[in-house]
Protein backbone atom coordinates (compact mmCIF):
# COMPACT_ATOMS: atom_id res chain seq x y z
CA UNK A 1 0.00 0.00 0.00
CA UNK A 2 2.87 2.35 0.79
CA UNK A 3 4.40 1.63 -2.64
CA UNK A 4 1.15 2.59 -4.34
CA UNK A 5 1.10 5.94 -2.53
CA UNK A 6 4.74 6.57 -3.48
CA UNK A 7 4.00 5.73 -7.12
CA UNK A 8 0.94 8.00 -7.11
CA UNK A 9 2.97 10.79 -5.51
CA UNK A 10 5.62 10.39 -8.23
CA UNK A 11 2.98 10.57 -10.97
CA UNK A 12 1.40 13.67 -9.42
CA UNK A 13 4.82 15.30 -9.08
CA UNK A 14 5.55 14.65 -12.78
CA UNK A 15 2.11 15.98 -13.73
CA UNK A 16 2.77 19.14 -11.72
CA UNK A 17 6.15 19.60 -13.40
CA UNK A 18 4.63 19.16 -16.86
CA UNK A 19 1.81 21.56 -16.05
CA UNK A 20 4.34 24.14 -14.88
CA UNK A 21 6.29 23.75 -18.11
CA UNK A 22 3.13 24.21 -20.18
CA UNK A 23 2.18 27.25 -18.13
CA UNK A 24 5.60 28.76 -18.73
CA UNK A 25 5.34 28.13 -22.48
CA UNK A 26 1.84 29.65 -22.54
CA UNK A 27 2.81 32.78 -20.63
CA UNK A 28 6.03 33.50 -22.56
CA UNK A 29 5.05 35.40 -25.69
CA UNK A 30 7.07 37.05 -28.38
CA UNK A 31 6.80 40.82 -28.16
CA UNK A 32 4.61 42.48 -30.76
CA UNK A 33 7.53 44.70 -31.75
CA UNK A 34 9.24 41.69 -33.37
CA UNK A 35 6.30 41.13 -35.69
CA UNK A 36 6.05 44.83 -36.48
CA UNK A 37 9.79 44.98 -37.22
CA UNK A 38 9.66 41.91 -39.45
CA UNK A 39 6.71 43.17 -41.46
CA UNK A 40 8.19 46.64 -41.91
CA UNK A 41 11.56 45.11 -42.88
CA UNK A 42 9.88 42.87 -45.48
CA UNK A 43 8.00 45.81 -46.99
CA UNK A 44 11.10 48.02 -47.02
CA UNK A 45 13.26 45.24 -48.51
CA UNK A 46 10.83 44.43 -51.29
CA UNK A 47 10.31 48.10 -52.11
CA UNK A 48 14.06 48.46 -52.66
CA UNK A 49 14.29 45.08 -54.38
CA UNK A 50 11.53 45.98 -56.82
CA UNK A 51 13.47 49.09 -57.81
CA UNK A 52 16.55 47.03 -58.56
CA UNK A 53 14.57 44.27 -60.34
CA UNK A 54 12.55 46.66 -62.52
CA UNK A 55 15.13 47.03 -65.33
CA UNK A 56 15.45 43.28 -65.81
CA UNK A 57 11.96 41.91 -65.03
CA UNK A 58 10.14 44.95 -66.42
CA UNK A 59 6.32 44.78 -66.08
CA UNK A 60 6.38 41.52 -64.07
CA UNK A 61 8.11 43.30 -61.17
CA UNK A 62 4.95 44.32 -59.23
CA UNK A 63 3.37 40.89 -59.72
CA UNK A 64 6.44 38.96 -58.55
CA UNK A 65 7.10 41.38 -55.69
CA UNK A 66 3.49 41.26 -54.52
CA UNK A 67 3.50 37.47 -54.58
CA UNK A 68 6.76 37.30 -52.61
CA UNK A 69 5.49 39.80 -50.01
CA UNK A 70 2.34 37.70 -49.65
CA UNK A 71 4.39 34.52 -49.10
CA UNK A 72 6.73 36.09 -46.53
CA UNK A 73 3.85 37.71 -44.62
CA UNK A 74 2.02 34.36 -44.60
CA UNK A 75 5.05 32.74 -42.98
CA UNK A 76 5.16 35.55 -40.39
CA UNK A 77 1.44 35.07 -39.58
CA UNK A 78 1.83 31.30 -39.24
CA UNK A 79 4.82 31.85 -36.95
CA UNK A 80 2.80 34.24 -34.80
CA UNK A 81 -0.01 31.74 -34.48
CA UNK A 82 2.36 28.91 -33.63
CA UNK A 83 3.71 30.99 -30.75
CA UNK A 84 0.33 30.39 -29.06
CA UNK A 85 0.23 26.57 -29.01
CA UNK A 86 -2.53 26.14 -26.41
CA UNK A 87 -5.27 28.11 -28.16
CA UNK A 88 -7.94 26.45 -30.24
CA UNK A 89 -6.93 27.48 -33.73
CA UNK A 90 -5.77 25.76 -36.88
CA UNK A 91 -2.05 26.20 -36.14
CA UNK A 92 -2.19 25.16 -32.47
CA UNK A 93 -2.06 21.78 -30.81
CA UNK A 94 -5.02 19.46 -31.47
CA UNK A 95 -6.45 19.99 -27.97
CA UNK A 96 -9.98 19.01 -28.99
CA UNK A 97 -8.78 15.51 -29.77
CA UNK A 98 -6.92 15.12 -26.45
CA UNK A 99 -9.36 16.83 -24.08
CA UNK A 100 -12.69 15.32 -25.14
Amino acid sequence: LNGAFLAMEQVLWELNQNFGSCLKINSTRMPASYTIFMRSFVIFFFMLASLSWAPTIKWLTPIITGFMVFLINTVIVIGDQMMRPFELQWAGLPLQKFCV
